[in-house]
């Protein structure tokens, strides 16, 4: 299966090596993420592919309204087609309010978006705990 990250915004710069480290990290977290399926594993073992689209928030925030039915911007939506759109602007602002580089919160809604494309979800609370788990387990492996 392949990842790749796509930059579709233009409101943080971000250099193609940075680009680079996250598509490699994703790489590095697919067989974990794929050893720790939920509810039936997703449609993640199923895929060829998975784009991660990096954007900013008015557009995750259309995307949020137009799919969702869901006003306001996001953190991260993922689609069980294999892509994941995730808000550059909100990495920022949450990295910087629970103490992360917006880098490593971005790849953290990166893995998010795996593991729900793994089956996790994250509406019911002993859900969401698992799959926090989980999530902050696989970022340390693969993020450093």
């Amino acid at each position: 299966m392949m990842i790749e990250v796509f930059n579709n915004q233009e409101v943080v710069p971000l250099g193609e090596s940075l680009i680079e480290k996250w598509q490699q990290a994703a790489a590095s977290s697919l067989p974990l993420v794929l050893a720790n399926p939920a509810n039936g594993g997703g449609p993640l073992q199923e895929l060829d592919f998975v784009e991660v689209s990096i954007v900013d928030d008015p557009t995750i925030d259309q995307v949020h309204r137009d799919f969702m039915d869901i006003p306001g911007a996001t953190d991260v939506i993922t689609f069980a087609h294999g892509e994941i759109v995730i808000s550059v602007e909100t990495a920022k602002s949450y990295g910087a309010e629970f103490g992360n580089s917006f880098e490593r919160e971005l790849m953290l809604y990166i893995i998010h978006g795996l593991l729900h494309l793994a089956g996790h979800e994250d509406e019911v609370p002993s859900e969401r705990e698992a799959m926090e788990k989980v999530q902050f387990q696989i970022l340390e492996h693969v993020w450093r």
